[in-house]
């Protein structure tokens, strides 16, 4: 079988569909435009914004991608709360919340965020009192927390279920994360925790919360358990959802003084069932803080970690500051009133020095690696207005004249513009909208240009505009896919097939599309036949959808589990499966 396993070769190469950006040697210049702005979001080639242009104009809610329209002309609505929702949309309130889509500045009045809530509670309790682990839970029992509120991503939300049923669990309490349309997994079961033991002088492996872990240490008999007491979700991508688990760990009967932290890394896909509940198909945990390993040299960086997400320096991060980036946390904080920094940490596994001289002791860690800073302006009310989070997860910094973003590794200054801005918000690159806080001025990467063109003369000596088309690659090194200028999402077949995400960025990995799993290699292309990833087989079929249950490849009989790994070593329906998962005959 492992012969057969799909070799898909295909690369992104530079070809002529693709058109070559060359970048700019130094920042460009925007010019300033008159208007007064109260708040604003900008999105992929439009921004809606609360205020008005000149002082004949009404003041009010405006989308504009390219010209100015009223969104609410007859003023039902407030702006107070102007806020990002989902991958397109924008809040705004009448009693309850309602949304803006920013494709086309239309608002969806037909049913409310508190309706969509509803919606997916209700849902979600019928799928959860199906199982035994959620059986005595009504809708009622059940509070949804929305991640990343503020900011463009997928809608999730982290559930609550209270019931009596679960009182073995959590106190009472289950939690878990579920997609509008209920798709969820229960966080409470999986722990995958290395829990330090000075006993052992090594780590014990707690693959489950509240379950004992037997371990002999010169024939003395210990146990060690850990039990969830609390669950943050700090963010997430497109695969997973990141949160810190605050857990009591008992040693022996006695519980520890304090507790400890971890990042979990918690896959959004579904895996096994735990009394008929769907758990993640994965999930792995890193420790907060040096605790035990306070003897190594890198006790501080870990340090560094814990008291952004739970310690002394949590309230330095920036509403979504905390993102995901080629596999490491990127925090955003703003430090002393003045200046942004960005930490990057790492999410990996390692060896670290313990107290009591034990040396080299396996563990996985949550560590700072590099930080960077630039300066803010200062005069505005609101401190983080001259902070802002792109819809890559990319950080911009607004500071006397001058827009900067980092790229990974450093500030850099991308576009300067008049002095008098103090507000900031970034869609990507190419969108963006600063004002002046209580001002009335304020300026956008087109219109910004258009001013700077026609100050020094040179609005009639344009040259034609470049229109994208084919593959172009991001500054931040990811790829997009352009049909006419136009960032194309969803699947694309140039040579293979693609799938872009909501904001246009190529994937890799698994891709789930409304509820069927995809697996797109390193190069983006969608694989079929037999896949590898980490120890586990699965198997696409050709239309590139995982395959679940009983597969004849060329002959053989294998099976693929719910999760869609192939089943090795055990008997389904009275069948039984070698190692290398073919039925034995």
């Amino acid at each position: 079988m492992f012969n057969r396993t799909s070799k898909l070769t295909a690369l992104l190469v530079a070809a002529a569909a693709v058109t070559s950006i060359v970048p700019a040697t130094a920042a460009e210049r925007l010019g300033t435009k008159e208007g007064t702005i109260t708040k604003a979001i900008a999105f992929d080639g439009a921004y809606v914004y609360d205020g008005y242009r000149t002082d004949d104009d009404d003041a009010g809610l405006y989308f504009n991608n390219g010209k100015d329209k009223m969104v609410d002309e007859d003023e039902d609505y407030s702006y107070d709360e102007l806020a990002k929702y989902g991958s397109k949309y924008a809040l705004i309130q009448d009693d309850e919340d309602f949304l803006v889509d920013l494709s086309n500045g239309k608002i969806l009045d037909d049913e409310s965020v508190e309706d969509k809530e509803t919606n997916t509670r209700t849902k979600l309790n019928t799928s959860l009192k199906k199982t035994d682990r959620y059986g005595k839970t009504d809708s009622s029992d059940i509070t949804l927390e929305r991640l990343n509120k503020g900011s463009f991503a997928d809608v999730w939300y982290k559930y609550t279920a209270t019931t009596g049923a679960g009182a073995e669990y959590n106190e009472g309490k289950l939690y878990g994360f579920t997609n509008e349309s209920a798709k969820y997994v229960d966080a409470t079961h999986t722990a995958n925790m290395y829990v330090y033991s000075s006993v052992k002088g090594a780590t014990v492996k707690v693959e489950e919360f509240n379950d004992e872990v037997d371990y002999t240490v010169s024939g003395a008999k210990h146990k060690v358990e850990v039990q969830l007491e609390n669950l943050t979700a700090i963010a997430q991508d497109s695969d997973y959802i990141y949160a810190v688990a605050e857990v009591a760990v008992i040693n022996d009967g006695v519980k520890d003084e304090n507790n400890q932290y971890f990042v979990q890394k918690i896959s959004k896909s579904q895996g096994d069932k735990k009394d008929g509940a769907y758990l993640p198909k994965s999930v792995t945990s890193y420790q907060l803080g040096a605790g035990s390993f306070s003897a190594d040299s890198d006790s501080d960086d870990l340090n560094t970690v814990y008291d952004l997400l739970v310690g002394a320096n949590k309230a330095d991060v920036v509403t979504n500051g905390v993102q995901v980036k080629n596999g490491n946390l990127v925090i955003t904080t703003i430090e002393d009133d003045k200046k942004v920094v960005v930490y990057t940490v790492k999410l990996k596994k390692t060896k670290l020095d313990a107290i009591n001289n034990v040396d080299n002791v396996d563990t996985y860690i949550a560590i700072s690696d590099s930080d960077e800073d630039q300066d803010i302006i200062t005069n505005g009310k609101t401190r983080e207005l001259a902070v802002s989070i792109d819809a890559e997860g990319n950080t911009w910094a607004l500071d006397k004249g001058a827009i900067y973003k980092f790229d990974g590794s450093k500030f850099k200054e991308m576009y300067t513009c008049d002095r008098s801005l103090t507000a900031l918000d970034v869609y990507n690159d190419s969108n963006l909208i600063a004002w002046e806080e209580d001002g009335d001025v304020y300026t956008t990467v087109n219109e910004g240009k258009a001013v700077t063109d026609e100050e020094a003369g040179k609005e009639d000596d344009k040259t034609e505009e470049v229109v994208k088309s084919g593959w172009d690659k991001n500054a931040d090194g990811t790829w997009s896919y352009y049909n006419n200028g136009a960032k194309a999402t969803g699947w694309v077949q140039a040579g293979a097939w693609y799938y872009l995400n909501a904001n246009g960025i190529m994937q890799t990995g698994w891709v789930n599309d409304n509820g069927t799993w995809y697996y797109c290699n390193a190069s983006g292309a969608m694989q079929t036949g037999w896949l590898l990833d980490g120890s586990t087989w699965y198997y696409l079929q050709a239309n590139g959808a995982m395959k679940t249950g009983w597969l004849n490849d060329n002959g053989t009989w294998y099976y693929l589990n719910a999760n869609g790994s192939m089943a090795a070593n055990t008997t389904v329906d009275g069948y039984k499966l070698g190692a290398n998962g073919a039925w034995i005959r």
